[in-house]
């Protein structure tokens, strides 16, 4: 391991770290959506916003919600991807334990579902999909939330089920391939000593 490029090395710790940030950001857009949904068609009156006393109609806001959440879904698949050329470039294995010691922003996915060599091989390679399983739940509510627009036929809610597609079906093909090779990683994973 000291022959590492340190360009690629830090490229994969700056990757690390952009990883880290879009997850959280995924997670609170997810909930503050979320939240927001119900909201809206509970309560019909507009929504303030703090400090400058504007206020806007939820269903607007709400409008955003499956764009956003897939495009953050796009940028967490991004930070796999580079994060993948990265680790090729460092020649660090695949579906295994090879450079965890490199790691030094781990998530919290990481963490929550952390394994090592010696974890059980079915715990770890049911938590090896952890990644898309949190960016498919993104992309649930995306599609739920777009569903909902459609169901209320709101004058500006086409614009805003195009702009949700436009990001949503590249996301969506990101996280199959992500699945993808996951799948094929299982192997490597009931090996690995």
């Amino acid at each position: 391991m000291t022959d590492l490029d340190p360009h690629w090395l830090e490229r994969l710790r700056v990757m690390g770290k952009a990883q880290s940030r879009y997850l959280w950001i995924l997670l609170i857009t997810m909930i503050f959506y979320g939240a927001l949904q119900e909201r809206v068609y509970v309560d019909t009156d507009p929504l303030k916003m703090p400090i400058v006393d504007v206020e806007i109609s939820g269903s607007f806001v709400l409008g955003f919600g499956p764009a956003l959440i897939s495009f953050f879904v796009l940028a967490v698949t991004g930070t796999m991807r580079a994060t993948r050329t990265a680790r090729t470039k460092l020649n660090l294995g695949r579906g295994d334990w090879s450079g965890e010691e490199l790691d030094t922003s781990p998530n919290a996915l990481d963490l929550a579902f952390y394994t090592t060599r010696q974890s059980p091989k079915l715990v770890a390679t049911l938590t090896h999909f952890s990644y898309v399983t949190f960016l498919a739940l993104g992309l649930y509510e995306a599609a739920w939330i777009a569903k909902q627009l459609w169901d209320a036929e709101a004058p500006t809610s086409y614009l805003f089920l195009v702009l949700g597609a436009v990001l949503w079906l590249p996301a969506v093909g990101f996280v199959v391939y992500e699945f993808l090779r996951r799948v094929q990683d299982v192997p490597t994973l009931w090996r690995t000593k």
